[in-house]
Formats: C-alpha cells, structure tokens, sequence
C-alpha cells in the first residue's frame, strides 16, 4: 500500500546513519530434505491465492538439529547494520528461557548485499546451498533479488518487507505483512487521517500541502500516490518537489529547494512540508527551512533515532512502531528495550533494531506454534494455515496468510523537542480506502 512506498522511497536512498553487523560460529547441523508438494495451496504468483492458501507437504529440516536451529541474513548494513542487533536481543532472551521446544536458535551469520540485487541473490544462494540455514532471515534490503530464488526453493524468509518484490510471495513473510505496488492496489490505507492530527484544528481540509523527494523515478511515482490520497481528504498539493540530487550526490546548499517551498502557496509558505528524503536530505532542507522563517508542520521518515535527537528540534518524523517513549504503557515495548539493553547495552534505539526485534519475536511465535515437530514446510503451514502476528500493541496485529498481500500497520508521529522525543500522534490504526492511485504508473519493483 502506500504507506510502505513512503518507507521503499527512503530506504533505497537512505544516507548512512549507523553501520553494524552480528554473526556467530556455526554449529554443525544435519540436512534431510524432502520435496514439499502443493496440497491446497494454489501458485504463489497469484495473489488471490495466496490470501486463501492452507498447507503444503513435505518434511524439510535442513538447519534443524535435536538441539539447534539456523538462520542466516541478508541486510543493506549500512542502513540496516542494528537489526542484527536486535534480532540477536530478541532470540537470546528466547535461548536463555530454554528455547523453543528445547532447541536454541543461532543466527550464523549476515551477509551484506550492499543494496544490490545480483548480491543479494548471490547471498542467498551462499546461505541456503553452502551454510543449509533453516531459513533467511533477517531480511532488510531494497533489492531483495533472492526473493525468486528463496520462494521457489521453499525457503522461508522473514524481515521487512519495503519493496514489492515481496508481494504474493508465499514462503516469505515481513513482519508488518508483504509489499505490494500501491498502483496495484485497489485499496490502500489512508495515511492522511492520523497525519492530519498535526495541524491545530485536526483536519487535512484546504491546507496546502508540498511532498519532496529525490530525483529518481520511484520518488516521482510516490509523491503521486502520496498527492492523491492528501486531495481524498481535501488538501491542497501545492508542489512535488523532486529535483533534490539522490545520494550519493551530496547537496552544496539547500537555498534554492527551501525557497520553492516557501513560496509554493500562492506566493507564500504551505501548510505542511512532506519529506520523502534521506537522512542528510531531511536534516539540510529542514535547517534551510527553518532558517528562512517556515512555521508550518515539516515531517520526514527518518529522524527517529537518538543519536539525531536536538539536531532538528521541530521535526516531525513518522512511525510505524509505537514510540519508545510510550514504553511505560505497553510491557512487551519494556521487554524489547530491555532484552535489547541486556544484550548490547550501546546500541540506540532506532528503527532498524526494533525491526531485527520484531522479525525474531515474529519467528518464535511461529514456531511455538508448530510445535517439537519442525521443518520448512511446518512453518510455512504454520502461518498460511492462518496465524496472528500479535506484539501487545507495538505494532498492529497481522493475519496471515492475507499478510502474504496486505501490509497491516499502523501510523504514529514522533517529534523531535530538543532533549527527547515528543509523541503528538500516538500509534493508531489506519483506514482503508479505495485507492485513488490504484492503475496508476507505479513501480513493481526497487527504484
């Protein structure tokens, strides 16, 4: 839906923020295979089928011993380096309460495709032929190229879905539910009904709104689908500004985009300022902004981390977790900071790590449920038979097997107040709508 190709956009540009890796020694493991057979499940490229697929056969335990089960990743590290952080939190704290049905999980390694298909595909095929993981995962890239490779293997992947490639895919499952191109969609989730509770009087109705992005294809299609359901709701889009140099070209002075804004709105400044930008992009076109007067409401997508905190007191960044700081509130949230603290006491709390969490946490709820008898095609029957992705209110529930078509998230705003982080719009359920984009010229695939 929409509200992932805002985080697709972003991800496949993002400007590095922290870079980390996480790896263990492999423990030996036995492989026995055996070829899974569609017993009620129609093809995986049909996405009607895949929202009614039940159970396959087949008993593969490759990177399944008595004791132990294997996982390998595949991460764009320099954006995504803290998932393995957070991934690795969320299964010790499993291991040292025993396990799952007494085996331990062991993440082997993660392999960093750099944001390239062909290296992605070449990582995947590295940990499913040569290191027999059980399974791919975490999974966090914008050129998921092994997404093919791995559904038509039978091997389960998990991570987060920010690229269509996911869509329709049965073996892989996003935590948040699978990507799917907006312009596909005939529905898709009314991001603006939570945004619009930034303005004063609550409503989206004439303000005038400027979406930005970069100078790329996808940036262009997006601030379309994003213009189109801000009009639904009765605002204003007065400029999709993308002619911001994509990194990693480097913007010298922002003077000359800040002013377009600011006088996007019949000479003067809009209402509010959508940034579909990068982490440097974001930072220098608020500064400028700021600098020459703006008042209005200026939000981004990838501001929420506090090593940024104070250096855009103002900016509004959205979430599609609830916030940390509603910690207090939500125990399961606690029990993430704190199983995360425990195991890596440096590491900050942004993004990328609740992410690596909640694929782990997502992981071993599944395998809770297929019980001591564990092999790919268990898992895969596990979810597509029909399963509830449920963290207590941290993110929205998910149902699946409609996850293999259907991201189902929620949307919050966070906002940066110089020594912490406000929450002006707590998380909350999104509406769903005929998509006012749906046929459009969308992208099925990275930018």
């Amino acid at each position: 839906m929409a509200l992932r190709r805002r985080w697709l956009v972003i991800a496949a540009v993002a400007t590095v923020l922290v870079a980390g890796c996480s790896s263990s020694k492999k423990s030996s493991s036995t492989a026995t295979t055996a070829s899974g057979t569609a017993t009620t499940a129609a093809a995986a490229s049909s996405t009607t089928a895949a929202a009614t697929a039940t159970t396959i056969a087949g008993d593969t335990t490759t990177g399944v011993t008595p004791t132990e089960i294997h996982f390998g990743g595949i991460l764009y590290k320099a954006f995504y380096g803290d998932a393995a952080i957070g991934f690795e939190a969320r299964i010790k704290a499993q291991n040292d309460a025993g396990g799952v049905y007494g085996r331990k999980l062991v993440l082997d390694n993660v392999l960093d495709d750099g944001q390239v298909a062909d290296t992605d595909l070449t990582d995947a095929k590295t940990l499913v032929e040569q290191d027999n993981e059980f399974m791919v995962a975490p999974v966090m890239t914008a050129a998921f190229g092994g997404a093919s490779y791995l559904n038509q293997a039978k091997v389960p992947f998990a991570g987060w879905s920010i690229e269509p490639r996911w869509c329709g895919l049965m073996w892989g499952f996003g935590f948040e539910g699978n990507d799917c191109d907006a312009a596909t969609e005939p529905k898709t989730g009314d991001f603006v009904a939570a945004e619009q509770k930034l303005f004063a009087d609550g409503s989206a109705q004439g303000k005038a709104i400027v979406l930005t992005g970069e100078d790329n294809d996808s940036a262009r299609d997006s601030l379309a689908d994003f213009a189109k359901i801000w009009e639904h709701d009765g605002a204003k889009v007065v400029l999709q500004l993308t002619t911001i140099p994509s990194p990693p070209a480097v913007v010298g002075d922002y003077t000359p985009f800040a002013q377009q804004i600011m006088t996007s709105n019949n000479g003067g400044p809009p209402d509010l300022v959508e940034m579909v930008n990068s982490v440097s992009d974001t930072i220098g076109l608020y500064k400028k902004l700021v600098q020459l007067g703006y008042k209005g409401v200026a939000q981004g997508f990838t501001n929420y981390d506090p090593r940024l905190l104070g250096t855009t007191k103002g900016l509004v960044t959205e979430t599609q977790f609830a916030p940390y700081e509603d910690a207090s509130t939500l125990p399961r949230l606690q029990q993430m900071i704190n199983d995360v603290k425990a195991y890596s006491p440096s590491t900050a709390l942004g993004l990328a790590v609740s992410a690596g969490y909640w694929t782990a946490d997502f992981i071993i709820q599944v395998l809770q449920k297929v019980g001591p008898n564990l092999s790919r095609e268990a898992f895969y029957n596990a979810v597509n038979s029909g399963f509830t992705f449920n963290t207590g209110g941290v993110l929205e529930p998910v149902q699946w097997p409609l996850g293999h078509i259907d991201i189902q998230v929620g949307i919050g705003f966070v906002q940066d107040d110089g020594d912490h982080f406000g929450v002006p719009v707590p998380l909350q359920n999104v509406p769903i709508i005929a998509n006012p984009g749906y046929g459009g010229t969308g992208t099925n695939g990275p930018p």
